[in-house]
């Protein structure tokens, strides 16, 4: 009788420390590009760059995939921007899990600049429980220049942190 308490008591005691909560799991697993908008403004008396944040009151984005029966891009049904009240200074942009680039379609009023993102995908290990999550590493970016004059990489990092990534210039 008392060698099964003893066994009952030692299952139980295993049983509590093998529930231990996993606070990874909590934690935000939403791996997002942060692009910001800026102006280069050009003091001709002091002849000094001075860049200064840029906001839109109308701005669209969309994301773009390659069709590849017909190897042409088209546009994703979802819209990730559709912004037409609140002024922006930066956008979140998903980047695409299965393939090297991610382009979008940004529209600002009726002028359309198609923005690029060469990446890496790197698989992040976070628990037996939780998994893995995706993050990128930016290699390279590139914008049509219609309304947008530059884009330059910032973080190289895409991870679940929010920082700024990338800069696009006017």
């Amino acid at each position: 009788m008392k060698k099964a308490i003893f066994i009952l008591l030692i299952f139980l005691s295993l049983l509590n420390v093998s529930c231990v909560t996993d606070d990874t799991c909590t934690q935000t697993r939403y791996v997002k590009l942060t692009a910001g908008f800026y102006h280069v403004n050009y003091n001709d008396t002091t002849k000094v760059y001075s860049i200064s944040s840029l906001s839109f009151d109308s701005l669209t984005v969309r994301g773009v995939k390659l069709n590849p029966s017909t190897n042409q891009y088209l546009l994703v049904d979802s819209i990730l921007y559709n912004n037409s009240k609140n002024r922006l200074s930066s956008i979140n942009l998903p980047l695409n899990n299965v393939a090297p680039q991610s382009k979008f379609k940004i529209n600002f009023n009726a002028v359309i600049d198609t923005l690029t993102i060469y990446h890496s995908n790197i698989n992040d290990y976070l628990s037996l429980e939780c998994g893995c999550i995706i993050t990128h590493a930016i290699d390279s970016a590139k914008i049509t220049n219609h309304y947008i004059d530059s884009v330059r990489i910032i973080n190289h990092d895409v991870n679940t942190l929010n920082a700024e990534n990338i800069r696009l210039y006017k």
